[in-house]
């Protein structure tokens, strides 16, 4: 059996695809989780990966996310609704589950810029959890980053890849 520091950070990281994959784009960026993970890999180990999106329409970032080991969370749009908050519904009652029964996870890692997560967070640290967040300069609500233990502008990491342009 292998043998872990007690000290070891064990990261949780979930992912609220659409905001951070549209939010990119805006400002001429592909987000890849690459640069990401190896900004994590310095804070912990990442033990959970999990994306959440429609991916039949974000079928280009399939492939990099898979090559990552993040899981793909579907939650499929229905063209007669809105199901504007879907996935970031889903996406908190998996990190609360997470948090409520794996005590061995130290950290959650929130990407997204939106601010519907800010009480996700508080509650995360209501039970002892480090929260990093993680979004794009131009597009994370302000309450967000002061309210996580601290904050990664994905804009700002080395090695995000340039869009592609069309034409």
């Amino acid at each position: 059996m292998a043998t872990t520091d007690a000290s070891e950070e064990r990261l949780a990281l979930y992912v609220d695809h659409e905001n951070v994959a549209i939010g990119a784009r805006d400002i001429g960026y592909r987000f890849d989780p690459k640069p990401l993970l190896e900004a994590l890999a310095e804070r912990g180990r990442l033990i959970t990966r999990r994306a959440y999106a429609d991916w039949n329409l974000f079928r280009d970032d399939r492939r990099g996310m898979v090559d990552a080991n993040v899981e793909l969370i579907e939650i499929p749009q229905r063209s007669d609704s809105v199901r504007k908050n879907a996935a970031d519904i889903q996406m908190a009652v998996d990190a609360m589950e997470l948090a409520l029964t794996r005590d061995f996870v130290s950290t959650f890692v929130i990407v997204s810029g939106d601010s519907d997560f800010t009480p996700l967070v508080s509650k995360l640290r209501e039970l002892n959890k480090r929260v990093i967040g993680v979004g794009l300069k131009g597009s994370t609500s302000a309450m967000l980053p002061p309210a996580c233990d601290e904050f990664i502008f994905y804009d700002r990491l080395e090695g995000i890849p340039r869009r592609e342009s069309k034409g």
